[in-house]
């Protein structure tokens, strides 16, 4: 079944500002950071930062973003084919993962609001494709006649719409911490209820 069932819509995003756009793609981000390839630690924090400082201060340079992107993108594809003989669905969750933050970094160049928001439905479908792969290669568990693709990818799209009205909320007070990133993560949690048993952490 595909994505396009569940992932959100134009309008689902209504509510939010340009900035709680940016913030919104960083903790779609966030939820699928278990699945961070090693080599690619360090490009991933600063990612983050970059996006989440571009919510408040549109001048971050595109430069400095496009390599950003460019690091990200390049390791989680050299993850993913180191991968593809011996565990192919952990890479391209590592692959997914990194696209994720890639596709939010770059949507910080985008101007107009209404491409804006296409663009962060993207991180979204990004980070919903982790749990799709795992549910297909029969690495998610479910009670017997249950869809577990269904049961996973309903299980993150429900989290990642539950940001829309907690990140809106938080926009201000993220704005005004010392600690951005730090604030952003506990603006709510990242999972509906109980974190499921295939994510990591």
């Amino acid at each position: 079944m595909s994505l396009r069932v569940w992932a959100l819509k134009v309008g689902e995003l209504k509510p939010m500002s340009r900035s709680g756009l940016l913030l919104f793609a960083a903790r779609c981000a966030m939820r699928i950071e278990p699945w961070v390839p090693d080599g690619a630690t360090a490009f991933w924090s600063s990612g983050l930062r970059h996006v989440i400082t571009a919510a408040f201060e549109p001048t971050t340079t595109t430069a400095a973003g496009t390599r950003l992107a460019r690091e990200l993108s390049d390791r989680g594809a050299m993850a993913c084919n180191a991968l593809a003989t011996t565990d192919e669905p952990l890479g391209r969750c590592y692959n997914y993962a990194t696209q994720t933050l890639v596709t939010a970094v770059e949507a910080c160049g985008v101007e107009a609001l209404p491409s804006l928001k296409k663009a962060i439905i993207t991180t979204a479908k990004c980070s919903a494709a982790i749990p799709a792969v795992l549910a297909h290669a029969g690495r998610v568990r479910v009670p017997k006649g249950a869809d577990p693709v269904e049961r996973a990818c309903v299980t993150m799209w429900d989290a990642i719409r539950a940001d829309i009205a907690a990140v809106a909320a938080a926009v201000s007070a993220i704005e005004r911490a010392k600690n951005r990133p730090r604030t952003l993560h506990a603006c709510a949690a990242l999972w509906i209820g109980t974190r499921p048993a295939w994510a990591p952490c």
